[in-house]
């Protein structure tokens, strides 16, 4: 029988054939040194179906050769199916500690990173050489694993274009400010002062900073932060934050009047499923509500803002003045319920570069 023949009596691909006879499992009875047919005998089904049977059960192609070895001994075979049931009895005893776990409800406990907060509002001493714009060059374990001609790693940090702005007094901007001698970091969840040393080398300053991130938090431990100065500038919060256009002129869109309660955080539109939302949220972004002519008033966690000055509105945009961004909006229909998702265009968009994430909601009235 060809292999083609071979193949369809024993219902395998004529691929696993192939690799059967690779590795001298089963190997055809001839193989046409012309043609390069290779021809089996029918009596090799019963070998081919073997195979198959020990496959399903678990065993490796190692295990079935010895088990259909001309030399393996009846104690040969015990020992290989002894092994076998032993390893299936440890699968069975790892599967009911997962029921378990899973029945209690173990896998749904959420990892939460730890947070410490130290204080960061220090008062404020001056070091004027530090004051500009600085670029990271990369994380490293300690001070031995840096070299000025060094390349920096693909996963460096340095890699993703990212700077930190020494502003004059201290200023905060995004999660930074200073003071002499010590980067200050509040990211909000947790707060670091990050000592930081100054060092000249080929007329370019160099910024060495004990970093008190991930490694931190979980195990004490502080990594090297290195930047170095690209130049003198005394910037502002406002110089450098990210600004878009906020001169749109208006358009109507009448199916946005009303207002509308936060519902749900999401990184992509894509993301929300309405199944999924979470009745202990507690948004920061709480209310907006949709006024003719453009007007529209925002209610934020203990703040609100309103009036033509501060923020207005355009069809597809919440312009917001007060902080300089155009924040896009959209409706959708899902499940039958209209949900709106407008971008929220923080310190992470505005300082960090990030994309934007959005804010859910609900319409709870009309105009």
């Amino acid at each position: 029988m060809r292999i083609g023949e071979f193949a369809k009596a024993c219902n395998l691909p004529i691929s696993v054939l192939r690799y059967y006879d690779s590795c001298d499992l089963l190997k055809p009875i001839y193989i046409d040194h012309f043609t390069g047919y290779r021809h089996y005998s029918e009596v090799q089904i019963a070998v081919a179906s073997q195979i198959k049977a020990l496959k399903s059960a678990g065993f490796s192609i190692a295990e079935i050769k010895q088990l259909l070895s001309d030399s393996a001994t009846p104690e040969d075979i015990n020992g290989i199916f002894e092994y076998k049931k032993n390893q299936v009895n440890e699968i069975l005893n790892r599967l009911d500690n997962l029921q378990h776990i899973i029945l209690r409800g173990d896998f749904m406990t959420k990892t939460k990173m730890k947070q410490m907060h130290e204080n960061v509002h220090l008062p404020f001493e001056n070091d004027e050489k530090i004051i500009g714009k600085w670029k990271i060059i990369g994380e490293y374990n300690n001070r031995t694993e840096f070299e000025l001609d060094k390349k920096i790693p693909k996963d460096s940090i340095g890699n993703k274009n990212r700077e930190i702005y020494f502003l004059p007094e201290g200023e905060w901007y995004w999660c930074y400010s200073w003071t002499k001698g010590k980067l200050l970091i509040d990211d909000g969840d947790s707060s670091f002062v990050n000592e930081y040393t100054i060092e000249k080398h080929s007329d370019k300053l160099y910024m060495f900073v004990k970093l008190k991130s991930y490694d931190y938090l979980q195990s004490g431990r502080t990594t090297l932060l290195v930047l170095y100065q690209c130049d003198n500038n005394r910037y502002t919060a406002h110089d450098i934050a990210r600004k878009d256009d906020t001169s749109l002129p208006f358009q109507d869109d009448s199916s946005i009047l009303g207002k509308w309660k936060a519902i749900a955080f999401v990184q992509n539109i894509e993301d929300f499923s309405p199944e999924n939302i979470d009745k202990s949220f507690d948004p920061y972004f709480n209310e907006i509500e949709f006024l003719t002519n453009g007007e529209c008033v925002s209610i934020y966690r203990d703040e609100t803002i309103s009036g033509k000055n501060m923020q207005e509105w355009t069809k597809g945009f919440v312009i917001r003045k007060w902080n300089c961004t155009a924040c896009a909006y959209e409706t959708r229909i899902i499940r039958g319920t209209e949900y709106l998702f407008i971008e929220w265009k923080s310190g992470d968009y505005r300082w960090g570069g990030f994309d934007t994430d959005y804010y859910v909601f609900t319409r709870t009235s009309d105009i």
